[in-house]
């Protein structure tokens, strides 16, 4: 083979192989870039829920707050029920199955935030509770956003949700009945 043609063919794989490495790594750097942005997505859109989420709760606390000094509106219910479906809403963009499930059950308890104690309780009783069942949400969201782990449910907390439990099991018999 002649010399010349021999080296016009051995530039010309070159180029063909140079070309393809190029477009292979241009492939591999738009996947990797659009893969990071995927992340900035989630992240973000995880932090949006967990503010949400955080607001809600304050807000919540707040409500209760008013509700107890007796400066509450007369439409505190329906804000306070706003306020635990904007909790509820903002937990469908959690990630973590167990975060979920704790403010889905914070919402509910504070929905039937009266049932937290025993019968006959007192009002302070009642409050006191909500305060602590707030309060045990606020820490372990704390803890969920520093450290990425949700810690155990406090005593008062795992004691309201008791008493919860308990009115509804009754509540589910005399429907039942």
């Amino acid at each position: 083979m002649d010399p010349n043609v021999a080296s016009g063919l051995i530039g010309f794989g070159g180029a063909v192989v140079g070309a393809g490495a190029a477009i292979f790594g241009t492939w591999i750097q738009q996947r990797h870039q659009a893969h990071l942005a995927k992340e900035e997505r989630d992240t973000a859109r995880q932090d949006a829920a967990f503010d949400t989420a955080v607001q809600a709760v304050f807000a919540a606390k707040d409500l209760f707050r008013r509700r107890q000094s007796g400066i509450a509106e007369d439409d505190w219910k329906h804000q306070l029920s706003g306020e635990l479906d904007r909790l509820r809403l903002a937990t469908l963009s959690l990630s973590s199955a167990e975060v979920r499930r704790r403010l889905v059950q914070v919402a509910e308890m504070l929905m039937y935030w009266e049932r937290l104690v025993p019968f006959g309780a007192g009002t302070s009783e009642k409050y006191r509770a909500v305060r602590e069942v707030i309060d045990d949400t606020l820490d372990a969201l704390g803890e969920y956003r520093r450290t990425g782990t949700i810690p155990m449910r406090s005593g008062e907390f795992s004691e309201a949700l008791g008493w919860l439990d308990e009115w509804v099991a009754q509540w589910e018999d005399e429907e039942g009945s």
